[in-house]
């Protein structure tokens, strides 16, 4: 009798998906929950601060994409946009290369209870952080702008404090700014 040894061997399957689509949460995990393992975008995606909304969409794929379990194949390029605060996601490949570190797993969680929301930072692995803040205003901000978002007059003052912290992410200016929170709603497991 020979010993055997189990594996669970996660898909290889990629869903082909148009970055100018739109896309939502359920569609999304529907894709996870079919076995596809990642979404492959076809054509080179520019992230150009100078192009806002589309940067903003494009990020928010990434986001919720990552939220449900699914990574994203894209080749890329960074245009005005800091790397620094998304290294969390899947990063664009330049030449066949990334041009950060492919996260393991969520780097960049959001979890709400009550009255507070915690959100686990480990994009820094030598100083992983942990914040609790009350979920007025912070929770409602980062719920506010789970999609991409022109930012209220009323908010600045709590968006800074969470762009402060990297949670959100500001892309444009007069005219055309936009906001987005960063933290993932992680509802599967990723391989």
């Amino acid at each position: 009798m020979s010993e055997r040894t189990s594996t669970t061997r996660r898909s290889t399957l990629l869903a082909r998906h148009d970055p100018d689509e739109g896309h939502t949460r359920d569609a999304l995990a529907a894709h996870a929950r079919h076995g596809m393992r990642g979404l492959l975008i076809e054509r080179p995606v520019r992230l150009d601060a100078a192009e806002p909304a589309a940067a903003a969409r494009f990020l928010h794929l990434l986001v919720e994409a990552a939220g449900v379990g699914l990574r994203v194949y894209w080749e890329g390029s960074l245009d005005g946009v800091t790397a620094g605060p998304l290294r969390h996601l899947d990063p664009p490949r330049e030449n066949g290369a990334p041009l950060w570190a492919v996260p393991p797993g969520p780097l960049l969680t959001v979890r709400r209870g009550p009255d507070f929301v915690t959100v686990e930072d480990a994009r820094d692995p030598g100083a992983p952080r942990r914040f609790v803040l009350p979920d007025l205003p912070y929770g409602e901000l980062l719920r506010r702008y789970a999609a991409p978002t022109a930012p209220r007059p009323s908010d600045r003052r709590g968006l800074a404090e969470l762009e402060a912290r990297d949670l959100v992410l500001r892309l444009g200016g007069a005219g055309e700014e936009l906001c987005l929170t960063l933290p993932l709603r992680f509802a599967y497991a990723r391989p």
